[in-house]
């Protein structure tokens, strides 16, 4: 959790850190303390570094609503990441589950292209796991991880798998990184590929940290077509910083073209796959270099969507669906929001719909979600110790800036 603050008041202590590093000691140390009072165990249990009370840090704020300090100032959490192997795989393999009877496999934790919007990659090392050997009676076998496309030894691990009679799936992949090899080697039990592009442009998909080129697009997905004619799934963006209608035309734009290339190929073998767009609003994240910017309102996204969603019903085979821009923006006042927020996060537990809550909360959503920060601003989040430094990331953020208009 990048911001634990908007529901602070409903904890005691958090553990901020991944659960291979924190939970042993926890657990220990709680054991040693059964005997104790409540209050007396929570305080012992807070002298990790890695364990955040709230109780022990007060928030005091300026006259513009804005943070102005911490007490006491020097109060810190620090991270404690799991930087080694092996990392996490299931333990109970059940149909009951969305992904029924699959062995769930960490292959990777962390991303090293470090996408501007991406907690993982700005969280986190990259880290990869070989994770072999695996039981004789697991048949479907899922390798997860934002960075699976950058594993060093993928087409040996899916290899050696295949070898052993397994079926391999993978989440969304990286387009220009995921080696032919491997689609090669998976295509016999995978109908659809999916690729996160996230921006209808080039100029755009810089910005963010994916300088692909419209023709590496076109031209890897004419190698993998010639592999087998697949569905493609493909996520996109919409609401990024420096976003303008004309990003948005290029998404279909990019789709026609997509879609020409996948009727030439499969024509030829009988069968043409389908093309599903789904778009997500930008909602921007703590820990990131995006930390700073406004989210777009509302009606601005529902435009965007309405767009799109007119345009791409013209094509053929081609789809849409898109993430609710309701629970965006919640997410989007969540993500960069203070304790303050305690009685909205209660009020959405009950049920009450965001016009009303927006209506009656004694602050202002928006100021959460839409408004762009001062670079020196205090965040809510800003006694996290993490991996990347908050000058690190502004610096980084205004190299975006300098790249939208390259």
């Amino acid at each position: 959790m990048s911001n634990p603050e908007p529901v602070s008041d409903f904890f005691d202590i958090f553990l901020m850190g991944d659960i291979e590093m924190v939970i042993n000691p926890f657990v220990e140390k709680y054991k040693e303390l059964s005997l104790k009072k409540r209050d007396e165990t929570i305080e012992e249990l807070s002298t990790f570094e890695w364990a955040y009370n709230p109780g022990h840090l007060k928030v005091e704020y300026g006259i513009n609503g804005t943070i102005a300090s911490f007490m006491p100032a020097d109060f810190h959490v620090k991270i404690k990441r799991h930087d080694a192997t092996p990392l996490g795989f299931s333990s109970i393999i059940t149909d009951r589950t969305e992904f029924s009877n699959m062995f769930l496999v960490e292959g990777t934790r962390g991303c090293p292209s470090q996408c501007l919007f991406c907690i993982l990659g700005n969280s986190y090392e990259f880290v990869y796991d070989r994770f072999l050997p695996i039981g004789a009676d697991t048949k479907d076998i899922g390798i997860i991880g934002g960075g699976v496309s950058f594993h060093p030894h993928i087409v040996e691990i899916v290899k050696e798998l295949k070898e052993k009679g397994k079926r391999v799936h993978f989440p969304s992949l990286r387009i220009e990184k995921i080696p032919l090899s491997v689609i090669e080697l998976i295509k016999d039990e995978i109908k659809t590929l999916t690729f996160g592009i996230e921006a209808g442009t080039e100029r755009l998909r810089r910005s963010i940290g994916k300088p692909l080129k419209d023709d590496e697009i076109f031209d890897k997905l004419e190698a993998i077509l010639a592999i087998k004619p697949f569905n493609l799934k493909l996520y996109f963006m919409i609401g990024l910083y420096g976003e303008n209608i004309q990003d948005i035309e290029a998404i279909i734009d990019l789709v026609k073209h997509m879609n020409h290339l996948m009727i030439k190929r499969g024509a030829k073998r009988g069968f043409v796959g389908s093309i599903t767009i789904h778009a997500s609003p930008f909602v921007p994240k703590p820990a990131t270099p995006f930390q700073w910017l406004p989210m777009n309102d509302m009606d601005e996204l529902k435009d965007k969507i309405s767009r799109l969603k007119r345009s791409i019903a013209k094509l053929d085979n081609t789809y849409f669906t898109h993430e609710s821009v309701k629970y965006s923006y919640i997410q989007g006042v969540l993500a960069r929001g203070d304790r303050r927020l305690s009685g909205v996060v209660l009020k959405f537990a009950s049920g009450e719909n965001l016009t009303r809550i927006a209506k009656d909360s004694a602050v202002n959503l928006n100021f959460f979600a839409l408004r762009e920060r001062q670079h020196d601003e205090l965040f809510p989040w800003d006694f996290i110790a993490g991996r990347k430094t908050k000058k690190w990331l502004y610096k980084v953020q205004e190299r975006m800036r300098s790249n939208l208009y390259l």
